[in-house]
């Protein structure tokens, strides 16, 4: 497989070439035709396409020919290959393959490179063949603008010439001025450079290297840099033109998920990052119509983010898709038994463990509002069939706990025969509430010195615990 990708990856670079060259010859007959007949919105996609997959392999030509690309590659990529690129149409067998080769090729011309001999045969041929691998790696967009980040970071600190090639135009001049001042745009997270070039490479590699290696000489540098920003201006602009040219496709698929759970402008923004994902990804070379190609994207960008939004606990996009297989497996049996199917059917059934069947079912419950809808105003809510649950407060608890505690130390100041009557008349501590009568028949007494020591008692109670009985009350 590596091998088959490898030789596509060749055959697209070579294609590349041709048309460049094509175009170059040809432009004035284009022109001619374009003023003829005007060209339809699929045939201008196609224009600005193969455009940017010009531009783009121009920018990545400049790339490989500093050996830092390959170094920010393998940093990047060695320990995040499993989920480094998302959606991405690479195999993670062969992008580990091509890293592999470009570490093999690093390394060499890394051995070969002599500071007081940089045009040493050996180190000229390794370096080559460094750049050929460079040239067939699957780049992102993430991976191009960072690395040219990092190069308009060393670029002021190598005190290098912008005019190199000859004298510039002010508008180029500008464009490199100001690509150089925004070089923070992803290199705020190493915002020194050298600790991190030093730290990154002791760690992956073991070794450390000269600046005169992974940046080149500054004659190179100089030579390659302002070619290097210019070819990356027109390979975004490029992209921001296909993009524009299709923002009416994104408001169109968006209009077509209304009235859901996200508003329609939210819609379009992830329907506007489902195009940039398919502008990235597209090959005019296929024959494909872009428009037909962005849709599939924009549509999985926009279900994704309604799957995300449409529950209070997000779902992975993974475990959405089990969810819809397992209820069209649960109505399909459904409508085939005249029955609701038991998990243990369900399973058998979509070939899942039961423990993951009955996961999924847990977790796909639907939430929805005690109170009801804002829309039902006649009808009963949820919480209309809870039945009512009347919860003691912790404060409650803690103030009854208390004042047990203090009658328990009120009760145990008394006598025996204060503490019985006390406790018999007011049910503290008994089944029952007993009265004056009742207790002087118990204890042999007159109804009147039960009454006597009673208030003796409580006397005593008030006299010692009165305060603190007050603060319940």
């Amino acid at each position: 497989m590596a091998y088959l990708t490898e030789q596509f990856l060749r055959q697209g670079m070579r294609q590349k070439a041709s048309h460049i060259q094509k175009i170059e010859s040809g432009n004035e007959h284009h022109a001619e035709q374009h003023n003829a007949h005007p060209i339809t919105n699929e045939q201008k996609n196609f224009q600005i396409a193969q455009k940017i997959s010009e531009t783009k392999y121009q920018l990545v030509e400049l790339l490989a020919q500093f050996p830092v690309t390959g170094f920010l590659l393998i940093s990047h990529y060695q320990n995040k290959l499993p989920g480094t690129q998302e959606d991405a149409t690479v195999l993670v067998s062969d992008l580990s393959a091509v890293l592999e080769k470009i570490k093999i090729k690093f390394n060499q011309c890394a051995d070969l490179f002599a500071p007081f001999n940089p045009q040493n045969q050996e180190y000229l041929t390794a370096k080559q063949e460094l750049t050929e691998s460079l040239k067939f790696f699957p780049y992102l967009f993430n991976d191009l603008t960072f690395v040219v980040d990092v190069l308009a970071h060393v670029h002021p600190f190598r005190n290098l010439s912008l005019e190199a090639n000859g004298p510039l135009d002010k508008k180029t001049q500008e464009l490199i001025s100001k690509r150089v001042k925004g070089k923070k745009r992803h290199c705020q997270k190493i915002a020194q450079l050298d600790d991190w070039l030093i730290d990154t490479a002791g760690h992956i590699f073991g070794r450390s290297y000269e600046k005169e290696f992974l940046f080149l000489s500054l004659s190179e540098m100089e030579g390659l840099f302002s070619a290097l920003v210019l070819a990356e201006h027109r390979w975004l602009t490029a992209r921001q033109q296909l993009a524009q040219a299709n923002h009416k496709l994104v408001l169109f698929i968006a209009n077509q998920y209304k009235s859901g759970f996200l508003d329609f402008d939210d819609l379009v923004q992830e329907g506007q990052a489902g195009l940039l994902k398919a502008v990235d990804r597209f090959e005019y070379q296929l024959g494909f119509q872009f428009s037909t190609y962005a849709g599939y994207w924009i549509r999985q960008a926009i279900s994704r983010a309604l799957s995300r939004s449409e529950r209070l606990i997000r779902i992975p996009c993974g475990q959405v898709s089990n969810i819809n297989k397992l209820f069209r497996a649960k109505n399909e049996l459904t409508v085939r038994t005249g029955a609701e199917p038991s998990t243990k059917e369900l399973a058998n059934y979509t070939k899942l463990p039961l423990d993951e069947v009955e996961d999924i079912l847990s977790f796909s419950q639907s939430v929805m509002s005690l109170e009801g809808s804002d829309d039902e105003e006649e009808g009963f809510a949820p919480i209309d069939f809870l039945e009512q649950s009347v919860f003691t407060p912790a404060f409650t608890t803690l103030a009854e706990r208390d004042l047990g505690h203090l009658l328990d130390n009120a009760v145990a100041s008394l006598n025996s025969r204060e503490a019985q009557i006390v406790c018999s008349h007011f049910g503290f501590k008994t089944d029952q509430e007993l009265t004056l009568q009742e207790i002087g028949a118990d204890l042999n007494l007159t109804r009147e010195r039960v009454r006597q020591i009673q208030v003796i008692a409580l006397n005593k109670m008030k006299q010692n615990f009165g305060d603190e009985l007050a603060c319940f009350l």
